[in-house]
């Protein structure tokens, strides 16, 4: 199963403009704007677009293929939600989000994607559920309360895969 691809240049097009559409409506961030994250974002979800696309795995949606915006989810599959969270810094050691997103945007699944943008790659790292991130300690990096999980603990992304495309086989199938 591949999970390294190129970042084409359509893909630096596609989220350029999209930064360009969130500055145009006036999303801001509540800890400062920085649009640059809106960019990284972008291009990690475009890496797991591909990565489904590629595997040939057309149940999971990618919210901006159907409804263009965030906050809602990244990917769709059946009732379940998936977030991409994307890494963007060679340093970068784990999957992290504040715990008031948390709260407030409840996803099923986490994957994390890291960029290499310099050698112009991304791959799937791996997967967390919900619990898994509600079950980890809290902890302040210098933004707030902040939930964390290391890469090196993270689930094999072909286990969500094979759990949620078997599940819609099964419905389906009998």
């Amino acid at each position: 199963m591949q999970i390294k691809f190129e970042i084409t240049d359509q893909a630096k097009a596609e989220a350029t403009e999209y930064r360009k559409k969130i500055l145009a409506i006036g999303l801001i961030d509540q800890r400062g704007y920085n649009d640059q994250a809106n960019y990284i974002g972008y291009l990690g979800e475009w890496i797991f677009n591909e990565f489904l696309k590629q595997n040939k795995i057309s149940e999971i949606k990618w919210s901006r293929e159907t409804n263009g915006m965030a906050d809602n989810g990244d990917f769709f599959f059946n009732s379940k939600i998936i977030d991409v969270k994307t890494a963007s810094k060679p340093f970068h050691k784990m999957i992290m989000m504040p715990e008031t997103q948390f709260i407030k945007h409840q996803r099923d699944y986490y994957v994390a994607v890291r960029l290499n943008l310099e050698e112009g790659y991304g791959e799937i790292l791996g997967f967390v559920t919900y619990d898994d991130f509600k079950n980890t300690e809290i902890k302040d990096y210098g933004y707030g309360a902040t939930l964390s999980i290391g890469f090196n603990k993270l689930r094999p992304i072909t286990e969500l895969i094979h759990q949620e495309v078997l599940k819609k086989w099964v419905q389906t199938k009998h």
